[in-house]
């Protein structure tokens, strides 16, 4: 293309020189005065018009030229521009915020999830403790662009709420750093409640277990009936009490791995079903068990687990309430039931309410051992109606009683 070009050229000025060798041939015709002055006059147009057409077609040829280079240069854009748009719908698809900082720490570009995760519309051209009111974050990006090496750190934001991420800071060209942020929250607390999960289930066993020794070796040891009457009946319970937290190990196990297994069921006859079963253990502290709703409500679910979530809620109710009653309200809708279980109970402090439902935790461990609960009858009910598409929440107050209420979808 360069060489075609300099041909071009060659040509318009080689047309040039013509014109002008012509011109002065004619003009020196007539000025003469010759015998015959049109010959020469003729004998300079024609190099004239030679290079009026050489000019022509280099004119034409460097036209067509530029025009296919404009064309090579506004595909190339295209290109670019098409390149640019995948690698910022990529960084849009991201499960992790990104951003692009200078070495100020001043944001020239922020993903969606960025976005969302600060809760800012329009980061771009703001500082980057502006955005994330972390300390931390600013340092690590100006340590990166100091350096020229890419850091690692787990970092905790408390703006807009807290959040724990795992941020990886590394250097581009242009003096830039870019950083991305993968929100780890939900994993650690995860793995909070796993290490907590392995801590209560030992402590649950070891108790009971250890119960058991000392009185089993005290009964060797002592040779005395009332002593044996006495130390057997708390042995008895001790292993009642280890067997009902392996049975509900297992419940909770096997709701976790199974799919479940729908069918018609009336859920008001399960739940009237459960009031008359736990009946005597209401009576015993002279409490009052309730029911209100239809007398039949057919929805489609797990029968067994449904009878696991009435048994659970309305024996739970009994166990932390000394006076007064337990209502169950069942409210049906056209794609929906609403089961209301109502207590005037001890309640529950506003600081325990968002891990009422992890397994083993309790609000009062002394209180919860009195009442012979194995700490893991809410997470069944919390699994079983997050199976069903359902989902349960408490409203309660300390020492006014607390209300579970379990949404579930009719089909």
């Amino acid at each position: 293309m360069r060489y075609e070009s300099t041909t071009a050229n060659v040509c318009f000025w080689l047309g040039s020189v013509l014109i002008l060798v012509g011109s002065f041939l004619a003009t020196a015709g007539f000025v003469l005065g010759t015998v015959s002055p049109a010959a020469i006059a003729l004998l300079g147009l024609a190099p004239v018009v030679y290079g009026l057409e050489l000019n022509r077609r280099a004119t034409l040829h460097l036209t067509d030229h530029r025009e296919a280079q404009i064309t090579k240069l506004e595909n190339l854009q295209v290109q670019i521009d098409s390149q640019r748009d995948a690698i910022d719908t990529l960084a849009e698809g991201l499960d992790a915020a990104l951003m692009i900082c200078d070495a100020r720490g001043a944001i020239e570009y922020a993903n969606g999830k960025a976005r969302t995760l600060f809760r800012a519309d329009a980061p771009e051209g703001k500082f980057l403790l502006t955005v994330t009111l972390s300390h931390e974050t600013e340092a690590l990006v100006q340590k990166v662009a100091a350096s020229g090496q890419p850091e690692i750190a787990e970092l905790t934001f408390s703006y807009p709420s807290e959040e724990v991420g795992l941020v990886k800071a590394w250097p581009s060209s242009g003096n830039r750093v870019f950083l991305s942020i993968f929100e780890i929250t939900e994993l650690r607390k995860l793995e909070r409640i796993r290490k907590d999960f392995v801590a209560n289930v030992s402590h649950e066993m070891r108790t009971p277990m250890t119960i058991i020794r000392a009185m089993a070796e005290t009964l060797l040891d002592e040779d005395d009936d009332q002593l044996k009457e006495k130390y057997l009946g708390k042995i008895i319970s001790e292993v009642d009490r280890l067997s009902s937290i392996s049975q509900d190990l297992l419940i909770l196990s096997t709701a976790e791995l199974n799919p479940v297994r729908k069918q018609d069921c009336d859920i008001a006859e399960i739940f009237r079903t459960a009031l008359v079963q736990l009946q005597i253990k209401a009576a015993d502290k002279a409490l009052n068990l309730k029911y209100e709703g239809p007398l039949q409500c057919l929805i489609s679910a797990n029968s067994a687990q449904m009878v696991q979530i009435a048994i659970n809620l309305i024996d739970n109710a009994i166990n932390y309430t000394s006076t007064g009653e337990v209502v169950v309200t069942l409210t049906p809708s056209t794609s929906q039931v609403q089961i209301d279980i109502r207590d005037t109970g001890y309640g529950i402090a506003s600081e325990h309410l968002g891990r009422i439902f992890e397994r083993f935790y309790r609000v009062d461990r002394a209180r919860s051992r009195s009442t012979g609960g194995t700490g893991l009858g809410l997470s069944i009910v919390k699994h079983i109606v997050e199976s069903h598409g359902g989902t349960v929440t408490v409203e309660s107050s300390l020492n006014e009683g607390s209300t579970f209420t379990v949404i579930l979808p009719t089909h």
